[in-house]
C-alpha cells in the first residue's frame, strides 16, 4: 500500500506499475450488449471475444490505431 503525503504526485512510470500500464493485464473487453471489462490479461480478452463477440483492444493495439476507449 502506498503512503503518500497530500504534496506527492505519482509519475506516469509509478501509475504504470499499479495499473498495469503497457503489458499483458492491459487489455479491455465489450461485449455485444455493451457491457465493460478492463483490465484483463490479452488472452482473457481474446477468449472473451471468441466466445461473445463484441470488441476488444490492448494497450499496445490501441498504439497501432486500434482503441479501447470504453477503458
Amino acid at each position: 500500500m502506498l503512503r503518500l503525503s497530500t504534496n506527492e504526485i505519482l509519475e506516469r512510470s509509478q501509475m504504470k506499475k499499479i495499473t498495469g500500464g503497457y503489458g499483458s493485464s492491459t487489455c479491455g473487453y465489450k461485449d455485444t450488449q455493451g457491457r465493460v471489462w478492463c483490465g484483463m490479461s490479452y488472452s482473457e480478452a481474446n477468449e472473451a471475444y471468441n466466445n461473445g463477440g463484441g470488441n476488444w483492444c490492448c494497450d499496445s493495439c490501441a498504439s497501432n490505431g486500434g482503441s479501447a476507449s470504453y477503458c
